[in-house]
């Protein structure tokens, strides 16, 4: 399987509340299909929009979703546009809002695409053609932005040391295997398999946007929900879980939230060792409460 295998899908189906079979929902990082499908084959009535911006996820989606595709629509954007999606779709208001924000195994296999460390590829990370790629944004920065970002979004212990060299080398990094030789010359040997892929991931969040989309989407997502409505965020980053739970306290402490759980959703041992990419999921769900 190319595309992000679901994570926690069971948990998925129980909290966004299939059981009522109607209305619309919506499923903001659609990837190759799979959590949609799930839901679809839940469902017989409810009709369900699916929302990638990765052309390829979109193709993905639509082959495994096959005959479900008539209760679905699939549109290629990104999640941080989701009112305007909704408007453009004529819905007033959703069901129930999914994001699953792993990253698929598609995207981290294909060399060009430059996400992973692990295979050499142009120094891109960009999701689509319209953010500037990793290695614009190298040439646009400044050593403190650097050291912000590694610090920031992948908790990097030696985030200064690996910013100045970063900055230092910038205009001669081209490649992902450019990248990950300076950082392994910069980092001991001990600290390899721990600090190639968080300086990957903080600098693929940071050419994305990835966090401040999450807070747009997350507002958005909620005024769009209806009175009951189920909203259900899966992270795989610490900075993204600490938005979304900050967010969701804030709107517990207001009175327009219900948290579905005490504590925040893990994938079991066992679906761990089936997929390893489960590990550092996080599951948090709620209700949007009815207010008189």
């Amino acid at each position: 399987m190319l595309f992000h295998q679901p994570v926690l899908t069971a948990e998925v189906v129980h909290f966004m509340n299939l059981t009522r079979d109607c209305g619309v929902f919506c499923d903001c990082t659609v990837g190759g299909g799979g959590h949609m499908l799930a839901m679809l084959q839940e469902t017989k009535k409810a009709q369900f929009i699916g929302i990638d911006w990765d052309p390829e996820a979109i193709a993905e989606a639509r082959s495994r979703i096959g005959v479900h595709m008539d209760r679905c629509r699939l549109i290629q954007d990104n999640f941080n546009n989701l009112k305007t999606i909704l408007r453009q779709q004529h819905v007033d208001t959703v069901a129930g809002v999914l994001f699953d924000r792993g990253v698929s195994h598609h995207q981290l296999a294909i060399a060009r695409r430059g996400f992973s460390y692990k295979h050499d590829g142009d120094l891109l990370m960009n999701m689509t053609p319209d953010k500037p790629a990793l290695v614009e944004r190298l040439h646009n920065t400044t050593e403190r932005e650097l050291v912000s970002v590694l610090k920031t979004y992948g908790d990097v212990r030696n985030c200064k040391k690996l910013g100045a060299a970063i900055f230092k080398a910038r205009r001669a990094l081209k490649t992902t295997r450019d990248l990950r030789t300076l950082v392994e010359e910069v980092t001991p040997r001990r600290f390899w398999k721990k600090t190639l892929p968080t300086v990957f991931l903080a600098l693929r969040i940071w050419v994305n946007d990835e966090l401040e989309n999450v807070k747009t989407a997350l507002t958005a997502a909620f005024q769009t929900l209806e009175q009951r409505g189920r909203i259900v965020f899966i992270s795989y980053h610490s900075g993204e879980d600490r938005i979304v739970k900050t967010m969701f306290r804030e709107y517990v402490r207001n009175g327009s939230l219900r948290m579905l759980h005490k504590k925040v959703i893990r994938p079991s041992a066992r679906e761990v060792t089936e997929n390893p990419h489960a590990r550092s999921a996080k599951l948090r769900a709620g209700e949007k409460c009815v207010h008189s």
